[in-house]
This record gives structure tokens, C-alpha cells and sequence, in this order.
């Protein structure tokens, strides 16, 4: 599932936590000079803090204990931590701008350790305590309002990115996905956060085999094929691949049923789509992920 087409089938609220941000923040994410948003856990906030769920301290947000959780009990020396599944997005605020941001990175770092007391008592430093706070730094990627859509090409008979490249890439996926770069023919308008799917073609297995969103704008690099021209390129964060030995389940036949007037198997890698036919794209990947 995409990530721009998340709010047509969830409750927003229920993948997403709303964090405000100091002024400008917002325009250096959507820039991107600015790609990790850092959240202390500290006295400021340790009032959210519950009493302990199964061993745990959890930390409420929206009235939702079970949406985030940031502070476990200390166990032998180990700073165990885990974000559910669930929350997949930040919502960042700043006066009255807002920006829809996916998570794609977590990073963390015990900061306190103490003695738990209970819910809303003082946090005490104590070098052996039981329990510990954590910085929490969110790698972020602004969703567009309007993104972009591009299809990207791949035919591993020629292609620089070889079939075990691709399976070392599914195997080794953090979080569901897994990062590279590619070439882009159609670039002047490809921006960070635009949406792309990947067309596999040239064998018995062509069709969509992932999707994603652009991590960079587009930048120039030596050509992958060895010759002196130089080309541009994106980096690309890759979601919901098919497993490497299957057929996609979105073929090249189903693609040139429902949207004949595409050329989807022949063509540059990085075709900007109309938004006509990126809608249809869009709808036909929604439904065989469903």
C-alpha cells in the first residue's frame, strides 16, 4: 500500500502522531535538509507516562497507550525497545502549516536511568535504576499533497542491478523496505516524495514488482552502463516487493488490459505519468495489494 493512498482506508489518527515543530522546520523537511525529527523523553513529559503494562513503561499519546511506546524497564544491562506497527506516520505542525510525513528510520538512545516510582512521580537519576527514558530520532520523508507518479524500469538482462542484486535487497529489508538509487530519464520535475513503481521487463516475469517514493531530488552521476555521458539519478525508498522468484500478480498482460493506451514493456526507466493514467496505476496496485 502507498503511502499517499493510506488516508482513503485508515483513520489517519490511528497511524499517526501529530508532533509541533519550531518555525521552519517544516519547509527544511519538505527541502530536504532536514531528515530526522528528535523527540527527548524527559521531566517535561514524563507525566504521560503509565503505570507498568506487562513489565513496561508505556507512553500515552492522544489517550492511546498503545499507540507509542517509550520507556521500558531496565533488565540486565539491556535497553529493549519496540514502535508498533501501527504508527507509520508523523503529522508535524508548526503555527498554521502542517506536513504528513512517513516514517522510514528510528533511531534511539537511552538518555536517563532511574528508580520507577510510579505514574507521575519525579524522575530521580540514579545510575542503577530500574528503568530508563530514551531519545527517540524519527527518519522522516514528506508526503506530498500531489505527488508525482513515475514508472521506473528495470530488465535484469542488461541492468547494472542483477537478480541476485534484487534478492539481496528483499532479504535484507529493514521495516519492509530496503533503499537504492536509479536512473531517471524524465526528470525536470521529479522532487523528493514523488511516488514511482518499478516495471520489470524483458522476461517471462515483467510486470510491477515494487513501488515507493523518491528519497532525493534528482541529481547528475556517471552512467551506469559504463559510457562517458553523464546521467541523472534518484534515490529511491523501495515498499512491497514481490518475492524475487515469483510472477508479479500486476503482469504486463493485466497492465496492457487495463490501461492499453500505455506502453508499459518498452520505454525509458523513469516515465512521468499522467495523472490520468498514475490514477489507474495507482487504483491497480491498491487492489492486488489488497
Amino acid at each position: 500500500m502507498e503511502a499517499e493512498d493510506k488516508n482513503k482506508e485508515v483513520d489517519i489518527n490511528e497511524v499517526a502522531m501529530t508532533v509541533e515543530v519550531s518555525p521552519g522546520v517544516i519547509d527544511r523537511v519538505l527541502k530536504g535538509e532536514v531528515t530526522h525529527i528528535v523527540m527527548q523523553l524527559g521531566e517535561d513529559n514524563q507525566n504521560d507516562m503509565l503505570e507498568t503494562v506487562e513489565g513496561h513503561l508505556i507512553l500515552v499519546v492522544d489517550e492511546k497507550p498503545t499507540t507509542y511506546h517509550a520507556c521500558y524497564l531496565y533488565n540486565h544491562g539491556e535497553f529493549p525497545y519496540v514502535i508498533k506497527n501501527s504508527l507509520q506516520f508523523l503529522v508535524l505542525t508548526e503555527s498554521d502549516k502542517y506536513c504528513l510525513a512517513k516514517i522510514i528510520g528510528v533511531d534511539m538512545e537511552p538518555t536517563v536511568r532511574f528508580n520507577y516510582q510510579g505514574s507521575g512521580l519525579p524522575i530521580i537519576p540514579a545510575s542503577n535504576g530500574d528503568s530508563c527514558l530514551w531519545e527517540i530520532s524519527f527518519e522522516v520523508l514528506p508526503v506530498p499533497k500531489e505527488p508525482k507518479r513515475y514508472l521506473m524500469r528495470w530488465n535484469p538482462a542488461i541492468s547494472s542491478f542483477t537478480e541476485k542484486d534484487y534478492e539481496a535487497c528483499v532479504e535484507n529489508m529493514q521495516n519492509g523496505m530496503f533503499r537504492m538509487n536509479w536512473s531517471i530519464y524524465e526528470w525536470e520535475e521529479a522532487r523528493r516524495g514523488d511516488s514511482f513503481y518499478m516495471m520489470r521487463v524483458g522476461d517471462d516475469k515483467a510486470g510491477i514488482v515494487f513501488n515507493g517514493q523518491f528519497l532525493s531530488d534528482p541529481y547528475p552521476s556517471d552512467d551506469w552502463a559504463g559510457s562517458t555521458k553523464r546521467r541523472m539519478y534518484v534515490d529511491l525508498l523501495c515498499m512491497n516487493p514481490v518475492k524475487p522468484e515469483k510472477v508479479p500478480s500486476l503482469s504486463l498482460e493485466k497492465l496492457k488490459e487495463a490501461i492499453p493506451s500505455f506502453e508499459w514493456g518498452k520505454g525509458h526507466s523513469g516515465a512521468l505519468l499522467s495523472s490520468d493514467v498514475g490514477e489507474q496505476l495507482l487504483e491497480l496496485w491498491s487492489k492486488e495489494k489488497e
